[in-house]
């Protein structure tokens, strides 16, 4: 059985979806639309002429495969690379091109990074076959808004309000930056793929929700009304507290907020994406305010040259 290789296009979203969501659910892992796989494939920094490839078998789209490096710093190549386990070949392929491809991507000493669900048992060992080594987890934290949550206490002199478009996005996106800068691995976004992908529909500005001290953006909850398809899901994509207003019980007001806010909409559940070692304590913060963990992703790395 052959397997052929070229760069997706737009018009390959739906059936890059497909193939994507082969892999995912059994993995017990996010199902991709072709909506939001049709965004990706417009993400202004990635070429996917060169960057990516899809493996195509007997015609139909079977995988997908790229390496790239947002940031153009060429110290961490992300690959990311997800076959219909039925097609193990296919696979195989898509991993050769996207390994070679991010060699050539990452400068001397770089590292090429991928990620799996901790249910993708055989992927995993694909991924260890081929010298990579775990590096940290992240989790999937969920909380259930069958009661009302807590009203927020919000510290002194802090207000927040929703988004007002372009007016606050530069703020905005330079809090995120700000505020992530601590993660591990972080590598800056350019703020026109943020504006791409946060933006995306369905976009609700009225989900996004901003802290303020006095005129001063001090911290950020950016929520969407739904995930994965699933419209009683509510999701905080992105939570940010600046380092001068930390501990100060402010993170945990903005997420209150969200869950009160994404109630009141009807979802029956809230859940984030977070690194298990984040250094600012996030994972405590959100056990605090009832969020449990239902799933892990786990990083591999291993050195480009």
């Amino acid at each position: 059985m052959s397997v052929e290789l070229r760069p997706p296009c737009r018009e390959d979203a739906a059936a890059i979806a497909d193939a994507l969501n082969e892999f995912n659910g059994p993995a017990g892992f996010d199902l991709e639309t072709s909506e939001e796989v049709g965004v990706w494939l417009e993400l202004p920094s990635i070429d996917f002429e060169r960057d990516a490839r899809i493996a195509v078998v007997d015609g139909t789209i079977v995988g997908y495969s790229e390496a790239s490096d947002s940031s153009g710093e060429r110290k961490l190549v992300y690959v990311d690379v997800r076959a219909d386990p039925a097609h193990p070949e296919a696979g195989g392929a898509l991993f050769d091109f996207a390994e070679d491809h991010a060699r050539e991507l990452a400068a001397p000493g770089g590292k090429l990074k991928i990620w799996t669900p901790e249910g993708a048992v055989s992927w995993r060992e694909v991924i260890e076959s081929r010298g990579y080594t775990l590096h940290h987890h992240s989790l999937r934290m969920v909380a259930e808004l069958e009661t009302e949550p807590p009203e927020p206490v919000w510290p002194d002199g802090v207000s927040v309000r929703t988004f007002r478009g372009e007016d606050d996005e530069r703020d905005v996106y330079e809090v995120q930056e700000e505020t992530f800068a601590d993660q591990r691995d972080f590598t800056p976004e350019s703020f026109e793929d943020w504006r791409h992908w946060s933006q995306r529909e369905p976009f609700d500005p009225g989900l996004w929700f901003l802290a303020f001290d006095g005129d001063e953006l001090t911290g950020i909850s950016l929520c969407r009304g739904e995930w994965a398809a699933d419209a009683e899901l509510g999701w905080v994509s992105v939570l940010g507290v600046r380092r001068p207003w930390r501990r100060r019980g402010l993170g945990s007001a903005l997420l209150l907020h969200s869950f009160r806010e994404l109630r009141a909409r009807g979802k029956k559940r809230v859940g984030l994406g977070v690194a298990a070692d984040n250094p600012t304590g996030a994972v405590r913060l959100y056990e605090r305010v009832g969020m449990t963990a239902q799933r892990r992703i786990l990083w591999y790395e291993k050195a480009a040259g």
